[in-house]
Parts: C-alpha cells; sequence; structure tokens
C-alpha cells in the first residue's frame, strides 16, 4: 500500500527519538529539545517530535511516515549493539537497503575497544559496522556508534547515538554543516540570546526591565527562573543572521546595564566561569570548606577547565570532629552555636582560608533534610558565608524543597555571593 501524504516546507525537519526508557519515563528526553534548538538556530523549524519505544514495526511505520512528510529526519537512539537496538536494520528495511558490513569501520570500532582497554571487541558491536548500501558514516570521536546519514526520495536521515554527548558531538560535526550547505545563504533563522542573572527574583527583575520588554517589538523576552538564578532569553524569528544578532545584542546590553548588581554573563557564561574571570583578574585563589553541601560548591567551581589557576581546594567538613580538628573551628563555639550556625560559619571561613593558605574563603552549613531539623534549627536552614582580603560576610537563608533543592541552592548562593564580593567594578556590587 502506497503512503500519500502532503510534502512539508522546504525548510522543516522532525525528530524520532527511539527508545524504550523514553515511553517509560526512566529517561527523560532532552535529546530532542537539543536538536530542536540547534537546528532553529539555523533556519530549520522543528514540525514534529516522536517517541517510540524499541519495537520494530512501530519504528518501520515511523520512519516510513517520516519519510513522506519532512526533508531532514534526525533519529536518535538505538545504533547500540544489543538486540534491542533497532534502527539500523530498521531503516535499511524501509528504505529497501541492504545493510552491510564495512571492513574498515569494522577496523576502527575494534582499535577503539582496544583503546578503553579490552583485548579484544565483544562480537555484539560488529553490528555497529554495519551499514545500509548507500548511507555514509560520521565517525564518533565519543563512542563506538557511528552516525548515518541516507537520503531517500527527497528525504535525508541522519541517524546518531542517544547518548547526549555522543549525539551531541554527532550533531556539530556531521548534521548541522550538512543540513546548512543544503539551506544555502541568508536563510531567516530563529536566533536567542540569554542574559543570566543571580541573586534576584523574577518578578524583581521583571520590574526592573518592564519598560525595556514592553518596547521589545518582535523580539520575544521569556523569564526562565532557577533554584537562585534568573535567565532571560531574548528570541527573534525571520530575519537574517546579522541583522537579528544585531538586534538582540542591543535589546541584551541595555538589560544588562539595567540589572548590572546581578548580571554574571550571557548564553553558556555560568556563575563557576564568571568567578573564575573575577578570581583571575584579582589575582586571588580560593578554598572551600563544606558540610552540608559535601562537595557540590567543590565540584561545580572545578568544573571550568583551568579551574586550577585559582583553586586551591576544599575540604568536606561533614562531622564536628572535622570541623574541629581540620578546620579549626572552636569545641566551645560548636557547643554554644551549633554547627548549624553563623559563628561556626565564619569559623569555618578563617580555617580554610589559613589551612588552605587561601586569599578567598568559601563556607556552607545547614541543614539539608529530610530529618535532622529541630523548632530552632528546621530543615533548609543554611549558612553560607564568604571572604576576601576586604572583609567577610555570612548569609543566613532558610530553602524550601527536597535535600537536592536545598543543596543545590545553596551552592548557587554561594557562588553568587562569591562573585558579587570578589568581581571588582560595579558589578554585582549591590547589596548580598
Amino acid at each position: 500500500m502506497s503512503l500519500s501524504v502532503p510534502r512539508a516546507a522546504p525548510a522543516e525537519a522532525e525528530i524520532v527519538a527511539v527508545g524504550n526508557e523514553l515511553l517509560l519515563g526512566e529517561t527523560v528526553d532532552t535529546n530532542s529539545a537539543w536538536v530542536a534548538r540547534r537546528l532553529s538556530e539555523i533556519g530549520v523549524r522543528v514540525v514534529r517530535t516522536t517517541h517510540v519505544g524499541d519495537d520494530a514495526g512501530r519504528l518501520g511505520t515511523v520512519l516510513l511516515e517520516a519519510r513522506g512528510r519532512s526533508r531532514w529526519v534526525i533519529v536518535t537512539g538505538g545504533l547500540g549493539p544489543t538486540r534491542d537496538d533497532l534502527t539500523r536494520p530498521v531503516l535499511a528495511s524501509v528504505l529497501g537497503r541492504e545493510l552491510r558490513l564495512d571492513p574498515g569501520l569494522l577496523a576502527e570500532v575494534e582499535e577503539r575497544f582496544r583503546r578503553f582497554g579490552y583485548d579484544r571487541m565483544p562480537a555484539a558491536n560488529r553490528s555497529q559496522a554495519e551499514v545500509p548500501e548507500g548511507a555514509r558514516t560520521i565517525p564518533n570521536p565519543e563512542g563506538t556508534a557511528p552516525g548515518i546519514v541516507i537520503e531517500d526520495a527527497g528525504t535525508t536521515f541522519f541517524a546518531l547515538p542517544g547518548v547526549p554527548v555522543e549525539m551531541k558531538a554527532l550533531l556539530e560535526a556531521g548534521v548541522l554543516p550538512a543540513i546548512a550547505a543544503d539551506l544555502g545563504h541568508g536563510a531567516p533563522v530563529v536566533r536567542s540570546r540569554v542574559v543570566r542573572t543571580a541573586g534576584i527574583g523574577e518578578s524583581a527583575l521583571a520590574e526592573r526591565i518592564d519598560d525595556l520588554v514592553e518596547k521589545a517589538g518582535p523580539i520575544e523576552v521569556a523569564f526562565l527562573p532557577d533554584l537562585g538564578q534568573v535567565d532571560v532569553r531574548l528570541t527573534l524569528t525571520g530575519l537574517p543572521a546579522g541583522q537579528a544578532d544585531l538586534r538582540l545584542g542591543a535589546l541584551a546590553a541595555s538589560i544588562r546595564d539595567r540589572v548590572a548588581d546581578w548580571c554574571f554573563g550571557e548564553d553558556e557564561v555560568t556563575l563557576a566561569t564568571a568567578l573564575g574571570d573575577a578570581l583571575r583578574a584579582r589575582g586571588w585563589s580560593l578554598a572551600v570548606a563544606e558540610s552540608c553541601t559535601a562537595g557540590e560548591l567543590a565540584a561545580e567551581i572545578t568544573a571550568v577547565p583551568g579551574s586550577s589557576d585559582y583553586f586551591v581546594g576544599g575540604i568536606v567538613a561533614y562531622a564536628n570532629q572535622i570541623k574541629e580538628r581540620i578546620l579549626g573551628v572552636p569545641a566551645d563555639v560548636l557547643a554554644t552555636h551549633g554547627a548549624v550556625s553563623e559563628a561556626t560559619c565564619r569559623a569555618m571561613l578563617a580555617g580554610v582560608r589559613s589551612r588552605l593558605g587561601a586569599d578567598v574563603g568559601a563556607a556552607i552549613t545547614g541543614v539539608a533534610g529530610p530529618g535532622g531539623g529541630s523548632p530552632g534549627k528546621p530543615v533548609g536552614l543554611v549558612f553560607c558565608g564568604v571572604a576576601t582580603p576586604e572583609g567577610e560576610w555570612v548569609r543566613k537563608v532558610d530553602y524550601p524543597g527536597s535535600r537536592a533543592t536545598v543543596r543545590r541552592r545553596a551552592t548557587i548562593t554561594t557562588l553568587s555571593l562569591l562573585l558579587r564580593k570578589v568581581r571588582s567594578g560595579p558589578s554585582l556590587a549591590g547589596p548580598s
């Protein structure tokens, strides 16, 4: 039976995400969101996203229908070596192509396993060197499964691994350049800019830039709050990239000026990245002491490449005896005020700067929950402290939410306070 459906507009694509884990709710499909965002940036509109399980019949139906609808189809998942990885054989079957072993590709997969430390490649991975007739592959620098590109009846299929880091690498290297070349130059695009803030609430931020939003015209403005941070996303559709970037840049600059006390950067800049730049600018080193966050602050700081330039180290002082013995928190402070107190936080600050020889110290102590709270010190009570050569500051906060949420909020608050007190000049110089 032939399938007759209308052809899509030239710059339309769809995404097919494969895997039972997506349908069971065990895995959140972040891949489709990433693909859609990156495609929109080069002028391609995603008109449909389909989730389908590891079932050959259903997957075949979805791929057959997609061939009749869209110019480009990006398939994520199902390229692994196990029996439930069906994308490769089903795609070949739907398009009426033979699935053939590529000897050169097989040698590459075998070599990858040798570099992983295996004596030999598991036999199951041989399937990752099988390619539908007429397809080309996209090398995978992050894993063993190459991407597959195959054209049929005016539709180009891109099959990518489901592992996010692998999918992103192949999308950037083999999918986006191919689609951009197909589109040609000067195509209208969807462009976005994000102004990033911390330490100010969504409503307070909106009030400060309300007149700018009102006059934004075709630029869409969205506020995206997330546990102590608020991103302001600016989106403009329908102009060539150069014109769109100029208009977005002008509005972003106006917003940055208006909220300079809380703005820490744009787009992919993180609090930890901005903090690293500020520490380098001041020539200061940093050490941290953590209790309830148990190393999350240090992990966030060291996620930035080159953080060894300024980060000395950290101490996870979970038990009181470690606070006393390693950080030098006086026993009488712990006995009188308790581990979760401003006095203990200040003693942790002094101890970590002294013991690790850092210019700047940060300390966190609190009750993350779900147990351990009391009427005087409830779950969610946290003290976040920062000390620099110019002074010492401690914030007392009371966070709602789960254990993970309390820990995350404490980490963000401390990073924001650190940046505020380290960064020179007027930025982030407002009240702590």
